[in-house]
């Protein structure tokens, strides 16, 4: 993962003043808990533009509707898929954001001492990584960017006077193919060393206090000759990028705070058929979960080592 001093970094710490200070890392290519950068009635508002349409054009594909047609029947109902699917997302995640936030006040109205209730469903026990998850989510990804460029093959090798978009097509399929190098290092990861679960010694943390957990030990954990483990205070932001038609917005987590340990071979050795004891100190200047915000603000411990890598969120609140 690249962390701090990179040219993007320093370009949207940039476009971000008065919030974020000047020497505040960039986490680069870091999973991010928001899935979108709107959120519940501006999310449900933008999917129900392309609802309709999408719905309207596979009609369309399964002869439903009459009218001409320039395309065969399978490629106006992927091209009607992609906006029927992309609008249902954002309508699903809108109305998913609504009953998440009632569900916050009312739950931080009864128990205002008890935060951690209403912030985040969380397991008392520990917390989880699922490798598998992370491995369907990037063929999802993989998948949807090829099936994204099948009409811009289809016009490039059917129309005449169109060879620009089979040669664009080419180029993004190229581009794609980091996206099925990913997702084969993210299956032999998950194939090696499985899913991970880290422990709670105590629950929740509190800043200015100890924080220690186990890892319960992945497969293989005595093939990896190092393993780093980092405590770490992530805020997330909506950073608006370009001018004008060009203006994009994006999802950014900055590194408010970090702390590192590190186990060598011969203690992975010893955990491997156990637990790996991880132990920090809590700060007491730093912001606590705020996980029902959008976008949030989280802790978690990050393992990652070899062709090993797990992060799992933590409990972090201040009790009154």
């Amino acid at each position: 993962m690249s962390v701090t001093v990179n040219p993007r970094a320093e370009i949207l710490r940039q476009q971000m003043p008065g919030t974020i200070a000047a020497d505040t890392p960039v986490l680069l290519n870091h999973p991010a808990q928001s899935t979108t950068t709107i959120d519940r009635w501006a999310s449900i508002f933008f999917g129900l533009l392309f609802l309709p349409c999408g719905a309207f054009i596979i009609a369309v594909a399964l002869q439903l509707i009459p009218g001409k047609k320039n395309a065969p029947h399978a490629l106006i109902g992927l091209i009607g898929s992609f906006f029927f699917l992309g609008g249902l997302f954002f309508v699903v995640h809108g109305i998913h954001g609504l009953i998440r936030r009632a569900l916050y006040r009312r739950q931080i109205a009864a128990q205002p001492a008890q935060p951690w209730l209403a912030d985040y469903h969380w397991h008392r026990e520990g917390s989880s990584f699922s490798a598998f998850q992370a491995m369907v989510s990037r063929l999802a990804a993989a998948i949807f960017w090829y099936a994204f460029l099948v009409p811009f093959f289809w016009v490039g090798i059917t129309q005449p006077g169109t060879r620009v978009f089979l040669f664009g097509a080419g180029l993004f399929a190229l581009v794609g193919l980091f996206f099925w190098v990913r997702w084969a290092k993210m299956m032999r990861d998950f194939l090696h060393h499985g899913n991970s679960f880290l422990v709670f010694d105590s629950f929740p943390y509190i800043p200015c206090r100890p924080f220690q957990a186990r890892l319960r030990a992945p497969r293989h954990l005595d093939s990896i000759e190092e393993l780093t483990v980092t405590l770490r205070c992530v805020q997330e932001k909506y950073v608006e990028r370009g001018f004008g038609n060009n203006r994009s917005t994006e999802v950014v987590c900055f590194e408010l705070y970090r702390d590192v340990t590190t186990f060598n071979h011969e203690q992975l050795v010893g955990a491997a058929h156990s637990y790996l004891p991880i132990s920090f100190r809590l700060p007491d200047n730093q912001p606590t979960n705020h996980l029902a915000d959008t976008p949030p603000t989280y802790w978690e411990i990050e393992a990652r080592g070899g062709d090993y890598e797990a992060y799992f969120l933590i409990p972090v609140y201040r009790t009154v």
